[in-house]
C-alpha cells in the first residue's frame, strides 16, 4: 500500500535520529538483490515473488484516528516474461471508510541495463466512503520499476510515473526511492523516500528479518509526512512465501 492510499497518520514524536536516519538511508541506497523478497518498503522491486509461487502478507497499520488491517496475496507465473497480480484485500479506518486495490506486474530476467532490473506495474485502487453506498474508482497508476544492485550486500530502488485521480480528473507524477541494506542473511534495514508533485514527501525507516528464511518474514515500520509534526504512522507485518525465498533461490 502507497503512501497516497494510506489512512491519516498517528500522533506523536518523531526522534531527531529517526528522522536524520530516514533521510540518510533514502538519499544513500536500498536493500541488497539476497532481501529483495522481503521489503519492508513500498517501493517496489521488478520481480517480487518466486516465479510459479505465491505469498500472502498481513498486517497491521495504525495512525491518528485510524487502523487498518490487510491482506495481500500476490501471485507469478513460471513463463518469461513473468506476469505477477496482488490484491490488496481490506482496508478500513476507524471513520469507517473501505478500500480494495489489485495490481499488476510484468518483468523479465532478460530486462536489465548494467546492474539494474526493469518492470512494470499497473494499478488501481478504489474506496467506499462511511456516506457512500458503493465503491468508486479513486486512482489508477502505472509505474516503470528499477532495482539497482550495489556494493555492501545494499541496493537501490526507483519506481516512477503517472497516477490518475478519478475524483478530480488531475494526474499527478509519482518517484519514490528505498534503499535496503542486508545486515546478513535473515536481517535488513530499509529507508525510503515517496514524493508526488501533488503531496508532501514521506520518509519511512524500516526492518526485515527472516523468521524462517526465505518463507516467513517480519517486517517493523515507521514514516511521516515532511513538514508535518504530528503524521507518524507505525506498521507490523508478516510475509508468507509459498515457495523459497531464501538469498540462494534468487
Amino acid at each position: 500500500m502507497d503512501r497516497e492510499n494510506r489512512i491519516r497518520p498517528l500522533r506523536g514524536p518523531w526522534g531527531v535520529c529517526a528522522t536524520f536516519a530516514a533521510a540518510a538511508l533514502a538519499a544513500f541506497a536500498a536493500l541488497p538483490a539476497s532481501a529483495a523478497g522481503l521489503p519492508a518498503v513500498a517501493t517496489e522491486d521488478p520481480g517480487r515473488v518466486a516465479a510459479g509461487g505465491c505469498q500472502v502478507e498481513g498486517w497491521y497499520q495504525h495512525a491518528s484516528g485510524a487502523n487498518a488491517l490487510l491482506s495481500n496475496p500476490a501471485c507469478s507465473e513460471t513463463a518469461a516474461p513473468r506476469l505477477g497480480g496482488n490484491l490488496t484485500a481490506l482496508q478500513r479506518s476507524k471513520e469507517g471508510n473501505w478500500g480494495l486495490g489489485a495490481a499488476a506486474k510484468i518483468s523479465d530476467a532478460a530486462w536489465r541495463y548494467g546492474p539494474a532490473r526493469w518492470g512494470l506495474k499497473v494499478s488501481t485502487y478504489t474506496q467506499r466512503l462511511a456516506e457512500m453506498s458503493r465503491f468508486e474508482l479513486d486512482n489508477a497508476t502505472v509505474l516503470g520499476l528499477a532495482t539497482f544492485t550495489l556494493p555492501s550486500d545494499m541496493s537501490l530502488r526507483l519506481n516512477f510515473g503517472p497516477r490518475y485521480h478519478t475524483p478530480t480528473g488531475q494526474t499527478s507524477t509519482l518517484l519514490n526511492a528505498a534503499v535496503l541494506w542486508a545486515l546478513d542473511d535473515r536481517l535488513s534495514l530499509a529507508g525510503e523516500m515517496q514524493s508526488s508533485d501533488r503531496a508532501s514527501t514521506v520518509q519511512s525507516l524500516g526492518t526485515n528479518w527472516w523468521l524462517v528464511p526465505g518463507r516467513l518474514g517480519m517486517k517493523l515500520s515507521a514514516g511521516r509526512t515532511i513538514g508535518a509534526p504530528d503524521s507518524t504512522t507505525y506498521s507490523f507485518q508478516l510475509n508468507w512465501h509459498l515457495l523459497d525465498r531464501s538469498p540462494a533461490r534468487r
